[in-house]
């Protein structure tokens, strides 16, 4: 979930989406080339990580052939959560560079921060706060490695790059966190890893040079066929277009809105999800594809599910974002922190589909179908802080299922039905007894890094898969929305004592 973090005044499209997404400072000429500045993750391992948020304080494209000067491509500080983007990227900055040759890239980063269920037997310390194995399935821990080094160039493939007049460009960052996580004798730090890759094709089906999925804000400003909300992954505005082709979902009618999801019906203060595509184009404005209203939610908090107890009506929830209204009467509620969830008794439980469809017999529609490992959206209905190191309590009176990632291994395939079921899962699922997840896959299932979708995968892929998880009386089964296949080698799930960095999973 991607929540606002400021309500801004709505500004015209182009000095909004500039602003919001990374202006560089240079001063634009006609001879620049628009920018799409991206970021995903590849997930951790060797420790299960249920929340992680990095800084990203600059992105800088270096000086190549011909004199050509290093450009700046942010413009201030992102904070990012990599747990959410494992199975697809997240819009850091559309922003121009002077077309020519650059010879690499440096990022820099700041101000890490991991909630972290220590399933292992080893005691993690990030030098001042230890976390020893955890002595529930429910016991968490925030540590706050240090970058060391702060920051990474790449030099190689595939720089360097040509930026060429009136052709836009996506460059694409890649954190790898298995490779990024160092541990020396149990003490964690970051030794930042990071991938690069351009791309100046648009997607034949959409027609853009990218496209985003399952980003959730609060509408701050609505204008003619146009609105303002602000990406909590990334916490930037941004000022998207709406077309004949948008899909509106959840909008009932209302004093401005006289016909049930259409443009009219959206407000001011909304929390809505949505997907978006951008062209890249100079001046151009992302255009919506789908947008759905989070009907009921204000208050809200979404988080992921390490644990619940139908008998005692109780869920427990990482928090991996909240609206800001909520956060700043509350300031015991943050990213990374467990609250105890108790649903009231008229509690409704729904399913953030985004219009999808959703296969007969899944279901959400009480406290029996809720499960570790789902992500969920609360609104709140009271909150009272933990003391003495306690978790915080949050009453709800909507429990919306949200989409959710995790990574694993193909353990076996039926092309009758274009599903495969996945191991090799992380430590919130196996230590509560859950070792394979079946994944459905559909004409709406987006597959990257194969060939061919479906009939592209092999048992052994090692990939990240993104969907809709619903608990079963056979076991979890994840509706998918992306597969994302990394290769075919299986690593080692480890966290030892050396000075590695944390092997993959």
């Amino acid at each position: 979930m991607r929540k606002v973090m400021a309500i801004l005044a709505f500004v015209p499209i182009a000095a909004a989406f500039m602003a919001g997404c990374g202006g560089n400072g240079h001063h634009p000429t006609a001879n620049d080339v628009p920018v799409v500045l991206t970021i995903q993750d590849q997930p951790p391992a060797g420790l299960t990580i249920v929340s992680f948020t990095v800084q990203i304080t600059g992105v800088v494209l270096q000086g190549g052939t011909g004199g050509q000067s290093t450009v700046s491509l942010l413009s201030s500080p992102v904070t990012v959560n990599l747990s959410d983007l494992q199975t697809m990227n997240s819009l850091l900055a559309s922003t121009s560079a002077p077309a020519g040759t650059y010879s690499g890239i440096m990022i820099t980063f700041a101000n890490a921060s991991m909630t972290v269920l220590n399933n292992s037997n080893s005691t993690f310390t990030d030098g001042t706060t230890s976390c020893p194995p955890a002595g529930t399935l429910t016991t968490t821990c925030t540590l706050a490695p240090t970058f060391n080094p702060t920051s990474t160039t790449v030099t190689t493939s595939p720089f360097p790059i040509t930026l060429a007049s009136g052709t836009p460009v996506n460059i694409g960052l890649d954190f790898n966190s298995s490779e990024s996580i160092a541990n020396a004798n149990g003490t964690l730090s970051i030794a930042p890893s990071v991938t690069v890759t351009t791309n100046t094709t648009t997607n034949a089906t959409t027609g853009n040079l990218n496209d985003f999925t399952n980003v959730t804000g609060q509408v701050t400003a609505v204008g003619s066929n146009q609105f303002t909300v602000t990406d909590t992954s990334t916490g930037q505005p941004l000022t998207l277009g709406v077309a004949n082709s948008t899909t509106f979902n959840n909008f009932n009618t209302g004093t401005t809105c006289t016909t049930a999801n259409t443009f009219a019906c959206i407000q001011k203060n909304q929390i809505v999800s949505l997907n978006f595509g951008t062209t890249g184009a100079a001046g151009s404005t992302p255009t919506v594809s789908s947008i759905s209203l989070q009907n009921g939610i204000s208050q809200g908090v979404q988080g992921t599910v390490i644990g619940v107890n139908p008998d005692t009506n109780s869920i427990q929830v990482v928090i991996t974002s909240v609206t800001p209204a909520f956060a700043t009467a509350n300031s015991d509620v943050s990213v990374g922190k467990v609250v105890n969830v108790n649903p009231g008794t008229t509690a409704a439980f729904s399913v953030e589909s985004n219009g999808q469809t959703i296969p007969a017999g899944l279901n959400f529609t009480s406290i029996n179908n809720v499960a570790v490992g789902q992500s969920v959206v609360l609104d709140s209905t009271g909150f009272t802080a933990g003391t003495g190191g306690a978790n915080g309590t949050l009453t709800t009176d909507q429990v919306m299922l949200a989409p959710t990632q995790f990574g694993g291994t193909i353990n076996s395939l039926n092309s009758t039905n274009q599903s495969f079921t996945v191991n090799g899962l992380n430590g919130l699922f196996t230590t509560n007894g859950t070792q394979i997840v079946n994944v459905d896959t559909g004409t709406t299932t987006s597959f990257t890094g194969v060939t061919g979708g479906f009939t592209g995968l092999t048992n052994g892929n090692n990939l990240t898969v993104g969907g809709l998880l619903f608990e079963t009386p056979t076991g979890p089964v994840l509706v998918g929305q992306q597969v994302n296949v990394s290769g075919t080698t299986v690593a080692t799930a480890t966290a030892g004592t050396g000075s590695d960095n944390m092997a993959s999973q």
